[in-house]
């Protein structure tokens, strides 16, 4: 049993991805009256996120009220999970590098929705207030995509 081919590697890291992107989409309810598909305006931006390193998934999900997110996907290139609050129910994803973060959101985007942007993470739900809110506490920008 050697080390897995590229192929095999490349087939494993597409599925990783498109099952993350259903999981958005099951989780956020396929973006539930997103209207636009462009970011919140300047002037309304919450803080970008403190320099430093990425914020974890747990400190993201604890941060926003979550003591034991769902995790999903456990993957080198990013961990998501399911938190439900009182709040509500969203989705924590991080990261392993900013291009994967990119095109991550660039596909998410193509289902419609509401995320919460920072460094190599996204934090994606129905609520743009429950965002905002979010953003008063972890930083990042809100985005929104019409399906």
């Amino acid at each position: 049993m050697g080390r897995p081919s590229l192929g095999t590697q490349v087939t494993t890291r597409a599925t990783a991805f498109a099952g993350c992107v259903l999981a958005l989409g099951l989780a956020t309810g396929c973006g539930g009256g997103a209207t636009s598909d462009n970011s919140a305006p300047a002037a309304a931006a919450a803080p970008a996120a403190a320099a430093g390193p990425p914020a974890t998934l747990k400190q993201l999900a604890t941060k926003t009220g979550c003591k034991k997110p769902q995790v999903q996907t456990d993957a080198e290139e990013l961990r998501q999970g399911v938190c439900k609050t009182d709040k509500g129910q969203y989705t924590v994803t991080t990261f392993a590098t900013d291009k994967g973060k990119n095109d991550w959101l660039e596909e998410a985007k193509k289902w419609g929705g509401n995320y919460l942007v920072g460094t190599r993470w996204v934090i994606a739900g129905n609520d743009p207030g429950v965002l905002q809110s979010f953003s008063e506490k972890v930083g990042g920008n809100i985005e929104t995509a019409a399906p």
